[in-house]
């Protein structure tokens, strides 16, 4: 062999070694770390849920809190003309005065919705199926909002209403009641709208 030739076998041996060395493959989490990951997730959607009950119990308790102590029973208050106006009263019944004559059935009732309601999210939780932002925080409200009204019911007998709509005839409510429905609206936008993905993990939200 030349000279000539063994220079260009040594000027070709990396790229020869370098083709041979193979590239690196990603590997998956360990079972360990997936399930930190994946636990660590479920902890966020947990707390997300936590955190709007809270802050529904606590809008619906200051609102309440604030009508009895400065609106009269039975006294219609405009507060948007037209719109939106304060009357104060008791409601022994659901939602909306609903079954105000069956004041301990109504309990009976609200708190086995709210029971299954809590059941349902921890399910929804555990299993770690597609739990949206949006989802989590209507859930939130609503848990809230019926935690707001089993405290007045469970505390005083009754629930404080004081909203009522001027426009039309509709039953007096109270923020719990509104939140509810916010939080049922929530849930269904992103059900029918804008979920996706049911199988993700806990993680991907």
């Amino acid at each position: 062999m030349s000279e000539h030739d063994q220079k260009n076998d040594i000027k070709d041996e990396p790229e020869h070694k370098a083709a041979l060395i193979p590239e690196p493959v990603s590997q998956p989490l360990p079972a360990p770390a997936a399930k930190e990951v994946i636990h660590s997730g479920r902890l966020y959607q947990l707390f997300t849920v936590v955190l709007s009950a809270v802050i529904a119990f606590s809008l619906d308790r200051a609102a309440k809190l604030w009508a009895l102590s400065h609106l009269i029973f039975g006294e219609e208050s405009a507060y948007w003309p037209g719109v939106l106006q304060f009357r104060l009263t008791n409601n022994t019944g659901a939602a909306f005065s609903l079954g105000r004559d069956h004041a301990p059935l109504m309990t009976i009732i609200a708190t086995v919705y709210t029971i299954v309601f809590i059941c349902w999210a921890l399910n929804r939780l555990i299993k770690a199926s597609a739990f949206a932002a949006l989802e989590r925080v209507g859930v939130g409200l609503i848990i809230g909002g019926a935690c707001g009204n089993l405290f007045e019911r469970y505390s005083q007998g009754c629930v404080t209403d004081f909203l009522e709509f001027a426009f039309f005839s509709f039953p007096i409510f109270n923020v719990a009641d509104a939140l509810i429905d916010v939080g049922l609206v929530l849930i269904f936008v992103d059900i029918l709208f804008l979920h996706k993905d049911e199988g993700k993990p806990a993680d991907a939200q």
